[in-house]
């Protein structure tokens, strides 16, 4: 791997403005016919922590969390048909977040320095330059920019600007203006997929989709799809909504599935990882990326078909 060089600070106090994005507010969103709504009660903190349900990048088989119920420990970010961003969340109490980028289908990654110990959110905006969400061993949450791959950091980045999972309690979701929310009640939030401004989505551990326009203040119903394990919303149609899911019938493997019309785009054959959170899906334009595993695959016909990278 060729040697990692650090770019202007101003080129990285930009990167860290994108998170300012996350405050901006969209005119249009999609709205729900069902009206379900949240629990308002104050934050548990009875509940499980990341660090007691999930100890390392790679839980094993026999940890009480099913794959179904956990939030995600692999995520994979897509650019396009060439460039991608891979993450291992890790844990604030074990580490092991690793950070991975490809700038040529998925053939070959090279590795940044994760930095952080536990990440749960990465956002970048071309195969260098991105802003990631984790924590130390402390489980404080930070935000750092790399303009090199993740080969160096900056931090300093205001953590309150973003949405993302709170890295100590799966109930959480934080958002711009640190505003705090428990969209799925009393259930774990398995996936969160950040949008624009106000507007995000999350996949509850129950198979639930829920979209908030107004900053988490509420989180109507989108639908709920059982075996839901990954969240995606494609980059050119925020209106759209999917999922990757387990146990549907007649597929043996992930089945892609588009919740609001019920339609399932293609059954991809695979070896499901025992330990959980392990499947992960990001959209673009004409296709996707779908983690499974260490396995990366790639679909450039409108999610039709699915070839390992």
């Amino acid at each position: 791997m060729a040697a990692w060089h650090l770019r202007s600070r101003v080129g990285t106090a930009g990167l860290l403005a994108l998170a300012v994005l996350d405050v901006v507010l969209v005119n249009a969103a999609l709205r729900s016919t069902h009206s379900n709504g949240i629990d308002t009660s104050p934050v548990s903190s009875a509940y499980p922590s990341l660090e007691s349900t999930v100890a390392s990048g790679s839980p094993s088989p026999t940890q009480s969390v099913t794959p179904a119920t956990a939030p995600l420990q692999t995520m994979i970010v897509a650019l396009d048909n060439n460039r991608a961003w891979r993450v291992a969340a890790g844990s604030c109490s074990a580490g092991g977040a690793t950070l991975w980028t490809t700038v040529d289908g998925g053939k070959t990654w090279a590795k940044g320095n994760a930095n952080l110990r536990r990440i749960v959110r990465v956002r970048p905006t071309d195969n260098q330059a991105a802003f990631v969400i984790g924590a130390d061993a402390s489980c404080v949450t930070e935000l750092e920019a790399t303009n090199d791959g993740g080969g160096t950091w900056v931090g300093g980045g205001v953590v309150g600007s973003a949405w993302f999972r709170d890295p100590k309690n799966p109930l959480v979701v934080r958002a711009p203006g640190s505003a705090v929310s428990q969209p799925c009640g009393k259930g774990a939030v398995v996936d969160l997929a950040v949008l624009t401004g106000g507007l995000s989505r999350v996949l509850c551990a129950d198979g639930l989709v829920r979209s908030t326009t107004d900053n988490g203040v509420t989180w109507p119903e989108v639908g709920k799809v059982a075996g839901a394990v990954a969240l995606a919303v494609p980059t050119d149609n925020p209106a759209q909504t999917y999922v990757a899911r387990l146990g549907a019938p007649d597929c043996t493997g992930v089945q892609i599935l588009r919740i609001d019309h019920r339609v399932a785009t293609s059954c991809v054959k695979a070896s499901i990882p025992a330990g959980p959170g392990q499947i992960a899906l990001s959209l673009i334009k004409g296709g996707g990326w779908l983690a499974i595993g260490n396995v990366t695959m790639r679909s450039t016909d409108d999610l039709v078909t699915w070839k390992a990278s």
